[in-house]
Formats: C-alpha cells, structure tokens, sequence
C-alpha cells in the first residue's frame, strides 16, 4: 500500500523547549566591517544574478516503427513477441502473449499522443500490468459483450493468478512490444488506419506449430494478395447496396475481411454501415477475429462464431441469438450497478440524517 504522512503523530507540548525538536542552525560569526564605502562608488548589479542551471524534463519516448509497409511491421513486432516470449521460456500457452498484445493493441486512447503512454505503461511491475490488461477488457465488454465473449480465450488469462515466472515472460514480452512501436502501430484513431495490417495473424501464426497448422488447416494468406482479390470482387462498388452482407466461412483473423473493408474505405463506403459475419473452427483465431473487428471499426452489425461452417446449422443466427443474450446481460449488470450506487447514496444520506438529529 502506498505510505501515507501520519498528520496524528506525537508532537512535542507546548511546555517543551523547542530546540529540542528543531535547534537552531550554527551562524558563523560575522565578519567587522572597516567603513561604510559611499554609495557614490558602490558598484551596482545591472541584471539579476543567474539563475542556476535547471535539469531538463525527460522528453517522453514514442518508440516509433522503423518506416516500413504496416505489414512488415506487424510483421516485425510480432516476431519480437514470439521471440521474447520462447526465450523467457513462457511455454506452450499461446494465449497469453496473443491476449497481451491484443488488449495492447485495444487500448481505447487513441490518436496523436497514444505512444506517450509507453513510458506509464512500462514503469508498472508485473501485477499491475496485468490488472491494466483486465480494465482493457471490461472496458471492450461493456461495449462490446459480444465480441469479448468470443475473445475470451485470448482474455480470461487475466483472471489468473499467475506464477512468477509467466509474469516475468509478460513483462518481458510488453517490454519487447512497446519498445519496438506497438502503442505506435495501433495508436491511430481512424480505423482505416488500423485496418493496414493484421498484427493478430502474424501473432497466431508465429505461435502455433507447423503441425498444428497443419492439423487445422491454417495458413495465413498475405495481406497482398488478400487486398488483389478484394479489389477484383469489389470491383467499382456499384453492386453494394442496403442490404450488402458478406459472410466468411473460414475467416482466421479475417484477413479477407480486413481487405475488402479498405477497398470499401478507398471508394468512400463505410463498411460499419454493413452485416459481417465470420467464421472460424480454432477458437483461437475467433478469438483474433474479434479482436480485430473492434480495432478496425467494423461497425455494431459485426458478429464472430466459432464453429464447423460446414454443420447444418445457420451460425449467423446463432450468432444473433448469443449476442442478443449477451447485451441482455449486460443491461441487467449495468441495471444492477445502478441500483447498487443509488442504495448505497440513499444510506449516506439516511445515516447524515441520524447522525445530524442525534447531533
């Protein structure tokens, strides 16, 4: 706990001598003066005296990406992630480094002073960032339950208590992201600014095995030829209309979504204003998707499943149904707290009353 000044401890009685608390600072003895000198031929000061010289404030730190394609430093960043987190010998949970980087990546203040956070951000010791990463959550989940809930993978590490060892790996593995442009990367406040790149691929992906990507049939398409065939299907845009909806059966991170949404922004067509839905059998890559629907502005007509597309069942409308639950529950939370803060007012102010009576 932070110490706090004891205003309450023992001071000396007014019947105590005070020098012996505060004694009294040693003069030198002063030196005789011969004469007076005569105003006349007193050499007068012109300007004050100078001032001594002041230690400059520490200029925060950015920590700027080098000057490359946003993928490529996506790219970079995430190698910097996967490395740090294997030479601290993290260990095979992937969820951790890919949940750090993600609520990172999500903290909601944004715009041209968001990389001066670095220096907070790195100053916490391992507990506390953490807890930072938790606030980062319940912020999205109040606004977002829906894509939360999905991102929960990636997310409910945060609840844990850890062990020294994985708090020092996501120290180290924050250390590694900020300092290399992280907060730069994501800090812009135009989604199609943040929509440049796929930091969540890049994370999965550098994470998983060549044989678990195997087993699940994961490959990460790149962005560019992700951006070539959203550009051929889009063509002018004259075929969107009000009821334009685009459904991925395989989405991953939604790196085919996160093209065909630039190629809407470069014809000025807000892709917030359309129905999204993806879909995707690794929890883990849902978990990414969601992540990315909220950092890329995709609007509140967004919904991510994790499921088998080929099922025969319709997961747009189960995805519906999950969501309509989930903000349900969140009124009733938010109803609840309410309630709570109005009750606990209303006993202040009863006990006030009471008290000033009995008074």
């Amino acid at each position: 706990m932070p110490q706090q000044l004891n205003i309450f401890a023992q001071q000396p009685d007014d019947g105590e001598d005070d020098d012996m608390f505060f004694p009294p600072p040693a003069q030198a003895a002063r030196p005789r003066l011969a004469a007076v000198p005569d105003l006349a031929t007193r050499t007068l000061p012109t300007s004050p005296p100078p001032r001594p010289a002041t230690k400059p404030k520490p200029t925060a730190r950015r920590y700027p990406v080098p000057r490359s394609s946003p993928h490529k430093a996506a790219q970079r960043i995430a190698e910097v992630a996967v490395d740090t987190w294997h030479r601290n010998h993290g260990g095979g949970r992937m969820d951790i480094p890919v949940g750090l980087v993600a609520a990172l990546s999500l903290w909601p203040l944004k715009g041209p002073d968001a990389p001066l956070q670095a220096g907070y951000i790195l100053g916490l010791d391992a507990r506390d960032l953490v807890r930072l990463l938790r606030e980062c959550w319940a912020y999205w989940w109040m606004r977002r339950p829906d894509l939360v809930h999905r991102a929960a993978p990636i997310a409910r590490w945060t609840e844990e208590d850890l062990s020294d060892h994985h708090l020092a790996s996501v120290k180290a593995v924050a250390h590694a992201v900020i300092t290399n442009g992280l907060l730069t990367l994501t800090g812009s406040s135009d989604p199609g600014d943040l929509a440049e790149c796929d930091l969540m691929s890049w994370m999965i992906t550098g994470l998983r095995s060549r044989g678990d990507r195997n087993w699940l049939g994961e490959f990460h398409t790149p962005p560019e030829v992700c951006d070539t065939i959203a550009r051929m299907q889009l063509g002018d845009g004259s075929g969107i209309g009000p009821d334009f909806s685009v459904l991925d059966p395989t989405a991953g991170t939604g790196g085919m979504v996160r093209s065909l949404a630039q190629a809407m922004r470069d014809r000025q067509i807000d892709p917030a204003a359309y129905r999204w839905h993806l879909v995707d059998l690794d929890p883990i890559s849902a978990a990414g998707a969601a992540v990315n629907m909220m950092l890329w502005g995709m609007g509140p007509h967004t919904t991510v499943w994790c499921g088998n597309s080929l099922a025969p069942v319709d997961t747009a409308v189960l995805a519906q149904e999950e969501k309509a639950e989930l903000f349900e529950l969140r009124e009733r939370m938010q109803m609840g707290a309410a309630t709570a803060y109005a009750i606990g007012k209303a006993e202040q102010l009863i006990a006030g009353g009471v008290a000033e009576k009995a008074a």
